[in-house]
């Protein structure tokens, strides 16, 4: 092959893999004859070799012992191609590895001499074991099955001959006096691999591809290795899902990573109950365990997110460190305008906790965080939170001085022209004395106009002089109030007539609003349109374990009829704005218009998705006003001769029309999610008006998935006998999937 090229070599090397997947006895030739084409330096050459050597040790075809020579012989190459950073090349290395380890393994305990191929596989090993710590995503999943390969071979396996497998190769075929492979070290090292490969459930973002590799992993050694069986179960078992921290914060794929991370842990589970040994110790712990998962299968991510603000809020109340005796921090007042916020904060400005945005939590979030806050306080932590902020509030504005005008009903009691007021004067002390220092009150003395009795307090500044007589009280009163008075006797000090002149009250026209505070008001508006009928819906079925099956049918009636606000918006999401649209003439007041459709749009998808299977309805109706209104669309622009709409049969194209738009985003974000018994589905699909030919080619996925396609086949099959608009679309449809399954076989 020296004279021949690169294109050559490929082709030749294909030729000689297809003689190989026909006769399985040509491997050892085979592997033999491309050790010194690996060697080269070619890119090309070497990634071929590395997947045809993955590929060959993988097989079970080639025999046992063969392949242990085998291995030993492409030790060496091996460790060269490790020199590539190609991901490729290195991935099927790894792989490569992983299958010829129990081999190189066995060899050395036969061999107690083989240094040399005892420090090729651990050059190998270590090179493997960083790539685990800085490699892709992609590398490290297949360290992980090395990994596992690792752990199992350098621990000791079942000691009855009766039980013990011929291939499995293990640390208690390794003889105790073995020069080259002590005991001890050995199954320390597989025991430290072990915690490493354990502690992707304690990292503080989780991954869900390397959760679901490790369950693979753990399976295996759970299923092979009784010693640490226990271990790795405890670990699994004190994992919850449903509390952990993902590292995606995208919502659609943290609920598809929920999904796989419970489905990959029940399969597990389930599994490791069907092992004797296993079941008698574990049974009930993962029974119990397997009845939580259930509650993943079905958490929605508003949930979660509403669970993870409450339980970091509420660590870090219970981490908050109280500074006074009050029980509760309180910060220096600061000068001049303080806000509300600053106001009531009485935790320490240095805690995380304060930098954290209440503003991005819904409104029935954070009312529900701050009813529970309520409840676990006790009532002594509350008159002291109470307390110190009333001591910061007459800190930052002290109390003026109040002076109080009385009147008495008899009018034969005499007033003293002039009262003083001493605030050094504590001779009355009365029973209750409040936590706060009360302000000074100067009461004036009491007289008697014929008019009805009455009360007024006028408030002075603390630096004016306490002494006034009761005429001058009397002229403050009148000048503060715009009183006008007439009539005054000035002989006895009596109003003879009294009355109030006042203007009539107009109140002013609002300003007017620009475009962003329309916005603003209309996004409000939504926003409390959808949190009060969630509400509705909660509050109507709270307890319903409780109730009979007629009192569940009557509350569904009653929901029904609390569901018009869906309606509502869907109109106005519609038709409602879109007849706005046609009559305004100002372009800025069209583009809000659009903006404010768009807006109930993506709110309602939104809404839907959090949870399909409880929203259906929302969603059908919804897409059913979205279908009506592009009916009506296309029809009137027919009419006018300006839209785009076409007439076939008698029918108008809405092919690119808001109503496919989501109707197919819907089904494109609720396809992964589905499960084999979601008929709901079925629903669905029979409840929208119109289906599309590409609406219909997004149930490939869900026919090609092996544990779902029943569910694929069988809408097809439902849309095939009650829906004959689309039936030939399904018909090529599964025409296309059948080619597909024939081509693959």
């Amino acid at each position: 092959m020296a004279d021949l090229t690169v294109a050559q070599q490929i082709d030749q090397l294909n030729q000689a893999k297809q003689l190989v997947l026909q006769d399985a006895s040509f491997y050892p030739q085979i592997i033999r004859g491309i050790l010194p084409i690996a060697q080269k330096a070619e890119p090309r050459l070497r990634s071929w070799c590395a997947t045809f050597l993955a590929d060959g040790f993988a097989s079970a075809e080639v025999n046992a012992g063969e392949r242990q020579v085998l291995a030993v012989a492409c030790l060496h190459t091996i460790e060269i191609l490790f020199e590539e950073t190609d991901l490729r090349v290195l991935k099927n290395l790894i792989e490569c590895s992983a299958s010829i380890y129990p081999l190189i393994f066995k060899h050395i305990c036969a061999n107690k001499g083989d240094k040399e191929t005892l420090h090729k596989l651990t050059a190998i090993k270590s090179k493997i074991l960083r790539l685990w710590d800085s490699g892709s995503e992609g590398i490290k999943l297949c360290c992980i099955k090395f990994v596992q390969r690792v752990i199992a071979v350098q621990t000791p396996g079942t000691k009855d001959p009766r039980l013990a497998d011929s291939s499995d190769v293990s640390l208690t075929q390794v003889p105790i006096d073995h020069p080259l492979i002590p005991h001890t070290v050995l199954e320390a090292e597989a025991q430290g691999l072990l915690d490493r490969l354990l502690s992707v459930f304690y990292e503080p973002k989780i991954n869900e591809s390397s959760i679901s590799a490790t369950l693979y992993a753990a399976g295996i050694l759970i299923k092979t290795r009784s010693t640490i069986a226990n271990k790795i179960l405890a670990r699994i078992l004190a994992f919850n899902p449903l509390t952990a921290q993902y590292a995606t914060a995208d919502p659609i794929r943290l609920k598809l990573e929920l999904r796989f991370i419970e489905k990959n842990i029940r399969i597990l589970l389930g599994n490791v109950l069907k092992t004797s040994h296993i079941a008698s110790q574990y049974g009930a712990r993962i029974q119990q365990y397997l009845a939580q998962l259930v509650q993943a299968k079905n958490f929605s991510v508003e949930e979660l997110v509403r669970k993870r603000a409450a339980e970091s809020i509420g660590s870090a109340n219970v981490k908050q460190q109280r500074t006074d005796s009050l029980g509760v921090s309180t910060p220096p007042a600061q000068s001049g305008q303080l806000s509300y916020a600053q106001l009531y904060t009485l935790i320490d400005p240095s805690l995380p906790l304060t930098t954290f945005d209440v503003k991005t939590l819904p409104h029935e979030v954070a009312i529900e965080i701050a009813i529970a806050g309520m409840n676990a306080l006790s009532r002594q932590m509350l008159d002291n939170a109470i307390k110190a902020v009333r001591m910061r509030y007459n800190k930052l504005y002290p109390p003026p001085v109040v002076i109080r005008i009385e009147e008495s009903s008899t009018d034969s009691q005499t007033v003293p022209a002039t009262t003083y007021v001493d605030d050094d004067d504590d001779d009355y002390e009365p029973d209750y004395e409040p936590d706060y220092e009360p302000p000074d009150v100067i009461v004036a003395p009491s007289f008697t106009p014929s008019a009805a009795r009455f009360t007024r307090e006028v408030l002075v500044d603390q630096k004016q002089p306490v002494i006034m007589d009761q005429k001058a009280a009397i002229t403050k009163l009148l000048a503060v109030d715009e009183l006008s008075y007439s009539d005054m006797d000035s002989e006895d000090g009596r109003y003879q007539d009294m009355s109030i002149d006042s203007d009539a009250f107009v109140l002013p026209q609002p300003k007017p609003l620009n475009q962003a505070e329309r916005l603003e008001l209309f996004q409000q508006t939504i926003e409390r349109i959808f949190a009060s009928g969630n509400q509705f819906r909660n509050t109507l079925f709270a307890d319903s374990t409780k109730k009979t099956g007629k009192d569940i049918a009557d509350l569904n009636n009653v929901a029904v009829g609390g569901d018009i606000w869906i309606v509502l918006l869907s109109r106005l999401g519609t038709r409602g704005l879109s007849s706005q649209i046609k009559n305004m003439a100002e372009v800025e007041l069209k583009q809000v218009s659009l903006v404010m459709a768009q807006y109930i749009r993506e709110k309602l998808f939104a809404h839907v998705i959090l949870d399909f299977r409880a929203r259906v309805d929302i969603a059908i109706t919804w897409l059913n006003e979205e279908w009506y209104n592009d009916k009506m669309t296309l029809r009137e622009n027919q009419a006018i001769g300006d839209g785009n709409g076409d007439v076939t049969n008698g029918t108008l194209s809405i092919e690119n029309s808001p109503y496919v738009q989501w109707a197919s985003k819907i089904l494109d974000s609720v396809i992964p999610f589905l499960d084999v018994k979601d008929r709901v589905f079925l629903r669905f699909l029979s409840d929208l008006p119109e289906l599309t030919p590409g609406m219909i080619s997004k149930l490939r996925t869900l026919c090609r998935d092996p544990d779902r396609s029943k569910l694929g086949y069988l809408a097809l099959q439902y849309l095939v006998k009650l829906r004959p608009p689309v039936r030939e679309y399904c018909l090529e449809l599964m025409e296309s999937l059948k080619q597909e399954d024939n081509s693959l076989a």
